[in-house]
């Protein structure tokens, strides 16, 4: 994985098994939108990835066809509500959570869903008059 951050937006580079990359540019719809012709994105990409757009964009001989051949769209969260059905199941984890994995908060995500998990047990085992620890009671 290569990863071109640039303030607002970034580009990533996921490997392939024949050894090249898949890249994949992220950024506001409206800057996207910006790009409208063949020049606007040389032109983006020689200021902002210059070292893709080097000797004519040799690394990237396609770069303006895909560019314009590739669909947009957004990234994105999906919240659960409700997160159980009766008493039966919860979602708990990425069962309850999608996110793209660079985001970095899936284990994050995880971890708070632990927490409530936690909070939500104690407070029905205090409810029910019963001890939480298994101490009895």
């Amino acid at each position: 994985l290569h990863i071109w951050p640039r303030h607002e937006f970034m580009m990533i580079g996921l490997p392939n098994a024949d050894k090249s990359f898949t890249c994949t540019l992220f950024m506001p719809y409206e800057d996207l939108d910006a790009l409208r012709t063949p020049d606007d994105v040389r032109a983006f990409f020689r200021k902002w990835f210059p070292d893709v757009a080097a000797d004519d964009f040799r690394l990237m001989p396609t770069l303006v066809e895909d560019f314009f051949r590739n669909p947009t769209s957004s990234l994105l969260s999906i919240r659960c509500d409700p997160w159980h059905y009766q008493d039966k199941l919860i979602l708990l984890g990425d069962s309850s959570h999608a996110t793209v994995p660079f985001y970095g908060q899936g284990m994050n995500a995880g971890f708070e869903d632990c927490l409530r998990l936690d909070e939500i047990l104690t407070e029905s085992f205090a409810a029910a008059g019963l001890d939480p620890t298994g101490g009895g009671g």
